[in-house]
């Protein structure tokens, strides 16, 4: 691909509109792109993956060869000139190319002359207008050649100064379409300056429209050298224009960048409002097209003088760009700045310069009655970005019962476990999120399920296990979220009873599925998971260690996998354990403090078979039991040693005695032939013992395995 002229380095690369590269890369050599999901990934129209060889012209640089070997015949070298070559996978699913636009910086190379002041050239992503001006009337390839020893040093290194001070560097290419003296009034418009040769010396000199001088000190024009005054023009308020846009160009997206400024006072007195639309493409960032749309709608408004005079033969070597203090009597004007526009010195035999001046403004000045108006529109961010918040947690059995049918739930053995995850929306937003899972450690990440984002949010305050009532703070899609389904909140499951999105509320059902009510604190996330959640249908055994990213999808594809957060989900089986039982009261109480002498701990049984994917909570009456279930209850002092304990206890109540007098913490949970339950209550008590106890009881029926007997007489 031919691109231009020698160039100081590749600073981006978009193809199809979405960007491949963005940095610095210098001179020539090979610039890896790997972007397998620029346009979707295998999901969609794929991307771009290979190499990119950048050919910056050097004078030994010679022909490619892979196009060399492509298409065999002569190939140029090129030199001097800078092109590049793709090798790689450019896209998938389209039998189209898309477009390859590239942007580069060219500042110091590809001079035909030698570098003009070389530390002035770069103005932030700008080169600065006076160096432009330079290479384009000295450059012998595509300029005027003219020999450097014509540019008024001087002057253009004053005026190459100020546009560093003043940050204005231009991103304005050069198109042999457009004649060369087009192309430097271009410039010189967009910096608010004008160019002349000096009579004098005969040397192009260069002076901006800056307010650069005190009006007291400037050369007077008056009567004693204005032989003939040919005109003088001042516009009329009605129609002038009192408000500009000015329309700049990006120069990393190539899009338009606009500012639209008021002359208010103008608009006030007319009544109305006046318009005009100029393009100034070399202006490549926002504070330029405020600073140029101020200029430009100061001057327009402001009703400058023009002014066509005679002037005596003294006044010789006049040039354009000069500013002179005007008197004249008759229009009561005195020592008023006025710039020289136009210089007519006629023939050898002419005694009188002919000039146009217009009333000066100093371009770059601010006025305090313009003002900007409206609003600059700002494309949406939709490059990939990693999940904000995230949850990769081992499937409940639950989430099987409401996702598989009856004969593949019950082909699941004890032994499997699954996964799935939720994540939250990236603040640019996507279309949702895929689940990448591998066993840790062995092989490659690879795609495992996809989902819509999560709806979420994080507790406002903090709730005790008993609470119900939560606030929520931060949420996302809670309009999403309905009465009934299931919320997790620090790995608590619950039911929604009630939510109001706008109010940020919900009224919560505590301690379903396979959990225990438990305290939490501000700022945990809550999870509204029904429906948004993407599981894995890999079936693992327990003792398995998964890892899992969650990458949020977006147009423009996902963020590398590589650069995704890994979760760690150690596998126990879950799917398979009984419920810790439910409606759990110690001495009568739900969550007691103190207690003296012996008491009883009742609950409610659960059982995961017959519950299937329904929300059971804490507080609803028995449930089963299946015949395996049996229940552990325990109690141990704060310091952690064991008082007394019961893994054999059937029925749904115990009485407990202690022979021990202080902290202590009871256990309760269920045990079935695949284990213990996932959760298990605990209550802290202050205890007092009954007077003479000697020795820590629980008393309570024992459970008996069922016995199943097989008789094979088929005797009497």
């Amino acid at each position: 691909m031919g691109e231009s002229r020698t160039t100081d380095y590749l600073a981006g690369i978009e193809i199809g509109g979405e960007s491949a590269f963005e940095g610095q890369f210098t001179g020539s050599g090979n610039l890896y792109i790997n972007r397998p999901n620029l346009f979707g990934g295998d999901k969609k129209e794929g991307g771009v993956v290979g190499t990119l060889r950048v050919r910056q012209g050097a004078a030994d640089q010679m022909p490619d060869p892979y196009m060399q070997a492509a298409v065999p015949g002569p190939w140029p070298a090129a030199r001097g000139l800078c092109t590049t070559v793709f090798d790689g996978q450019v896209g998938a699913m389209n039998p189209y190319l898309k477009l390859w636009a590239k942007r580069w910086g060219g500042f110091t190379a590809g001079w035909t002359t030698p570098v003009w002041e070389p530390g002035l050239c770069k103005i932030g992503r700008g080169k600065n207008a006076m160096h432009i001006l330079y290479q384009a009337f000295t450059d012998l390839q595509s300029g005027l050649g003219l020999s450097t020893t014509v540019i008024d040093e001087a002057a253009w290194l004053k005026a190459a100064q100020t546009l560093r001070d003043e940050e204005f560097g231009l991103c304005l290419p050069y198109r042999r379409a457009t004649p060369m003296g087009e192309f430097i009034q271009i410039v010189c418009d967009h910096v608010g300056g004008m160019w002349s040769p000096d009579p004098r010396t005969g040397k192009i000199t260069f002076r901006l429209f800056r307010p650069d001088y005190v009006a007291a000190d400037l050369p007077l024009l008056d009567e004693s050298n204005i032989t003939m005054m040919e005109s003088f023009e001042q516009p009329g308020l009605d129609g002038s224009t009192n408000e500009v846009t000015v329309i700049g160009v990006d120069c990393v997206t190539g899009k338009d960048i606009s500012a639209t400024y008021q002359n208010l006072a103008n608009v006030q007195a007319q009544g109305r409002v006046v318009s005009d639309k100029r393009n100034f493409a070399g202006l490549w960032n926002r504070d330029l097209v405020g600073r140029v749309a101020g200029r430009e709608t100061a001057i327009a408004s402001s009703l400058l003088a023009r002014i066509k005079c005679r002037v005596s033969a003294s006044l010789w070597g006049i040039k354009r760009g000069d500013v002179y203090a005007l008197s004249w009597r008759r229009k009561g004007w005195q020592r008023v700045p006025v710039r020289v526009m136009e210089v007519d010195e006629g023939t050898r035999t002419d005694t009188q310069i002919t000039i146009t001046l217009m009333q000066d403004f100093s371009g770059m000045m601010a006025a305090a009655y313009v003002s900007p108006v409206g609003s600059v529109w700002n494309p949406p961010d939709d490059a990939p970005r990693p999940v904000p918040a995230q949850l990769v947690a081992e499937a409940t059995w639950r989430d099987l019962a409401g996702s598989l049918r009856a004969a593949d739930l019950s082909a699941i053995a004890p032994e499997s476990a699954f996964v799935l995850g939720a994540a939250a929306e990236p603040t640019n937003g996507g279309y949702g999120f895929d689940l990448w899972t591998r066993p840790e450690g062995v092989g490659e990440f690879e795609e495992a399920g996809s989902a819509e984002f999560t709806p979420n949010a994080v507790l406002g305050a903090a709730i005790a296990a008993s609470a119900t009532a939560v606030t929520l703070v931060g949420g996302q899609r809670l309009d999403e979220v309905e009465v009934g389904c299931e919320a997790i909140v620090g790995g608590e499951h619950c039911r929604v009873v009630a939510i109001n999105a706008d109010a940020g509320t919900a009224v919560l059902a505590r301690g379903c599925v396979d959990t225990v009510p438990a305290p939490h604190a501000a700022s945990t996330r809550i999870w509204f998971v029904d429906g948004s959640t993407a599981a894995d249908p890999t079936e693992y055994l327990v003792g398995e260690t998964v890892e899992a990213k969650l990458l949020a999808r977006t147009r423009r594809g996902t963020i590398s996998i590589d650069d995704a957060t890994t979760n760690a989900v150690e596998l126990r089986g879950r799917q398979a354990l009984p419920y810790p039982p439910g409606r759990v009261r110690v001495a009568g109480q739900q969550l007691p403090g103190a207690i003296a002498g012996s008491f009883d701990v009742t609950w409610t049984h659960r059982d995961r078979l017959l519950q299937a994917d329904q929300l059971v909570d804490t507080e609803a009456g028995s449930i089963g039991p299946n015949v395996t279930t049996r229940y552990g209850l325990r109690v141990r002092t704060e310091a952690g040693a064991l008082l007394v304990q019961r893994t054999d206890i059937s029925g749904d109540a115990a009485t407990v005695t202690l022979a021990h007098s202080g902290p202590v913490v009871l256990e309760l949970w269920a045990i079935s032939d695949t284990g213990e339950s996932w959760q298990r209550h605990n209550f802290a008590l202050a205890y007092t013992p009954d007077p003479g106890v000697e020795e820590s009881t629980i008393t309570a029926p024992g459970w008996t395995p069922v016995q199943v007997i097989i008789d094979g007489n088929d005797g009497p």
